[in-house]
């Protein structure tokens, strides 16, 4: 069962759109000339031109944004982690929110409940995370990398080997499962805290292996609700904290006009393409994350450890969550 069609996007609607793209480019444009910053694409192109691929992952896919740049920012450009991550929740706030103001208007489906109680958790875990959760690096990427690698076993056995028909909505009547989507978000917004992403993975995972939720309602539900996070986390970093170094904006002003059109144009191309096209861009992405981040993280002992046990218990979650599929009747 393919999910429903996006509905096609009136010409006002597609104003509107525009319109947004076309203020946000004005204010870009008169900040880039008050602030003389225009000779920094000089050092700063090779980040720009990195977000025009993560921009259209973070539209297309549960991946977001952050989870191209905060890798290949820390790793191939020495940008500090903490800097990487604040960057991730500027760029996304705008990117993401973007692409979920096309998926709003072309009335891509959503489920907007688990928006909700997913979000509130992600904020309350993005505030605790950045208060308590102290990771030493690598710890937080090979974490991410590791959960988002199981999960494309579990992807594929559940799409190709079990082949349950996927749900095209879920109705949240229990106070147990309600609570799910908000610890949920709890945990996501914890490791977002981290390493700028991480509700999204986790409520794509939680969508996909336990209610069987079609992909490409959680992939738009997903974007949607890590946007709207990143928006929280960068009032946070930037107004409550004020934690943003001069040379992250620098990063953040020359990647904004890349990712307000390339975020909208992967949402676009999730709408359009199949669910199994889907499936195989999600996998091609998980194995690069996973395979990058085994290339350049020095393995150590204990960081074999942290990678056996973490394999194991994410396994053995996953594969509850398979099964308590069908205690999940809400359907």
């Amino acid at each position: 069962m393919s999910a429903p069609p996006a509905s096609p996007l009136p010409a006002q609607k597609l104003a509107l759109y525009w319109g947004m793209a076309a203020v946000i480019l004005l204010v870009w444009v008169l900040a880039m000339f008050r602030l003389g910053w225009w000779a920094m694409f000089a050092d700063t192109w090779p980040l720009t031109l990195t977000m025009v691929f993560g921009s259209f992952i973070a539209g297309a896919t549960a991946e977001g944004g952050g989870a191209v740049a905060f890798p290949v920012f820390t790793k191939a450009f020495g940008v500090a982690p903490h800097d990487a991550k604040i960057f991730s929740f500027m760029i996304q706030s705008f990117g993401m929110t973007m692409a979920g103001l096309v998926i709003y208007l072309r009335k891509i489906p959503v489920l907007w409940h688990v928006i909700g109680f997913g979000l509130a958790g992600g904020v309350v875990g993005l505030i605790l995370g950045d208060a308590f959760l102290v990771l030493p690096n690598p710890y937080p990427k090979l974490f991410f990398s590791l959960v988002a690698g199981v999960f494309g076993f579990f992807l594929i056995y559940n799409r190709w080997i079990v082949n349950n028909k996927p749900a095209e909505h879920i109705r949240l009547r229990r106070g147990v499962q309600i609570g799910l989507f908000a610890v949920t978000g709890l945990m996501g917004g914890m490791v977002s805290s981290v390493i700028g992403v991480g509700i999204d993975m986790l409520t794509f995972i939680l969508l996909t292996l336990m209610f069987g939720v079609n992909e490409k309602i959680s992939t738009p539900t997903t974007v949607v609700m890590m946007g709207l996070l990143s928006v929280f986390g960068f009032l946070w970093y930037g107004a409550v904290k004020q934690e943003i170094n001069p040379e992250v904006w620098q990063y953040w002003m020359s990647c904004v006009p890349v990712v307000i059109f390339g975020a909208p144009f992967g949402a676009w191309v999730c709408s359009k393409i199949k669910r199994d096209q889907l499936l195989y861009l999600l996998l091609l992405l998980i194995a690069v994350d996973l395979g990058s981040t085994l290339w350049v993280v020095a393995m150590t002992p204990e960081r074999i450890l942290f990678l056996v046990v973490s394999s194991l218990v994410a396994s053995a979650l996953f594969y509850l969550l398979l099964r308590m599929r069908r205690y999940v009747t809400d359907h």
